[in-house]
């Protein structure tokens, strides 16, 4: 079981998560010491989308500057923090969608599914 200790000055709401990351991970036997990093990379960009957001959700997604509208800059830290949430969380197979392509590459290792079983009984049946 790996553990993983919380970077200082992370919200209540991103260690809530990362602690679920983590149980998560260890109950599958998906993590191991050299991942820490990742995590806490993980943990940090999460906090920083959360915090970009509430920014952005109090402000809007256009202010002034300098007597000009302009785009939240809260938009550029929120966009990109999300997008390597998401990348480090594909990669640890955290969302719906990399699960489904974890397990799949797994049973096709395990069993043909019936339809993979048809298909080759058809094939060798011409």
């Amino acid at each position: 079981m790996v553990k993983f200790a919380m970077p200082n000055n992370l919200s209540d709401e991103t260690q809530k998560f990362i602690k679920d990351v983590v149980k998560e991970l260890n109950a599958r036997k998906a993590i191991q010491n050299i991942d820490l990093g990742a995590i806490r990379m993980l943990a940090t960009s999460y906090e920083m989308y959360l915090q970009a957001t509430e920014i952005l959700l109090e402000e809007g997604p256009v202010i002034m500057i300098k007597y000009e509208k302009a785009a939240n800059p809260a938009q550029n830290i929120a966009t990109k923090n999300y997008a390597q949430v998401m990348k480090i969380m594909t990669e640890y197979g955290l969302t719906i969608k990399s699960r489904g392509s974890i397990k799949s590459l797994k049973s096709d290792k395990e069993e043909d599914s019936p339809l993979d079983a048809f298909i080759k009984r058809g094939a060798r049946g011409k």
